[in-house]
């Protein structure tokens, strides 16, 4: 792949921040489909019968995450069908039970099959997709598998998640966390804070559901917690009337408290060019896209 321009790297260069793009799918099924067989659109990977590719796409336009799974050095084969946030899955007889399942469940009924407790990580290593989620995801995956305890996780290595530029992705379920700039050496830290119900900041996108300006300040809360020995979990924002459109340079100031303790968290607006994947970079194409940034956090003094 020489002289290739990765959009991961371009994303760093131009300092476009992670945090503030925290938007995670609220309803996930994943499909045990061998990766080679991998193919975008993922509703016409290879080896798909035509029901099971029309209900595919019918599922993706009627906002459920489809995501084809697989998982290397494994001992044991992937259930066929896997809900979330239901944490149910199932095996199938044949191609024609496993449309009728997810037609039932874009229809609000989720299949009859097995509880499963741990907690689903879906890491991007769609390498049809993007150069990038080749590049960083699968090493990321493979440092997972490796160091996870398989009573606690269930790591899978998934097709396109989103934020290809901010690769290694990941989607952390039922809890809806999105990660992104994962590397392998940071999968121990990442597994130790989920195993103790808590947010891996390095790597974490943001609040699932919240706008960008109260995903970036509560992470620089949280982060300004975490150096001053506080616990991050105590961070509540304040209530605050959002501007409904900005112009570059508009800047916001956001408060949060940590127990006694009060912050004020200064951001402003900042345009960058948003080359999502490595064919945008290629072909010079992109969107200008302004995004809210952090500039500092002071705490407030008492009284």
């Amino acid at each position: 792949m020489a002289g290739h321009v990765f959009c991961s790297d371009v994303c760093r260069a131009r300092g476009e921040p992670l945090a503030g793009t925290g938007g995670a799918p609220e309803r996930v099924l994943m499909l045990a489909w061998p990766r080679g067989q991998w193919r975008v659109p993922r509703w016409e990977s290879a080896g798909m019968g035509e029901a099971l590719r029309e209900v595919l796409h019918e599922a993706v336009h009627s906002d459920i995450h489809v995501a084809l799974v697989d998982k290397v050095e494994s001992e044991t084969g992937l259930p066929t069908l896997h809900a979330l946030p239901e944490n149910i899955h199932a095996d199938f007889a044949d191609e024609a039970a496993i449309v009728a399942a997810i037609r039932a469940y874009i229809g609000g009924t989720v299949f009859a099959g097995t509880a499963d407790p741990r907690i689903t990580i879906l890491c991007c290593t769609d390498s049809r997709r993007d150069a990038c989620c080749a590049r960083h995801g699968f090493s990321t995956y493979k440092a997972l598998v490796a160091e996870a305890d398989p009573a606690r996780f269930h790591v899978v290595q998934a097709t396109h998640l989103g934020g290809c530029r901010f690769a290694a992705s990941l989607v952390v379920m039922p809890q809806r966390q999105r990660y992104g700039r994962m590397s392998a050496v940071q999968a121990p830290a990442f597994l130790d804070a989920l195993e103790r119900g808590a947010i891996y900041l390095p790597a974490y996108k943001g609040r699932t559901d919240q706008p960008e300006p109260l995903q970036v300040a509560e992470i620089a809360a949280m982060g300004w917690a975490q150096e001053h020995g506080l616990d991050t979990g105590a961070v509540v924002l304040d209530a605050a009337s959002l501007p409904q459109s900005a112009s570059e340079g508009a800047s916001l100031t956001l408060g949060a408290a940590i127990g006694a303790t009060r912050l004020a968290i200064r951001l402003s607006a900042r345009r960058f060019l948003m080359q999502g994947n490595c064919s945008i970079v290629a072909k010079g194409g992109g969107v200008e896209t302004l995004r809210w940034c952090l500039d500092a956090v002071q705490p407030e003094a008492a009284g």
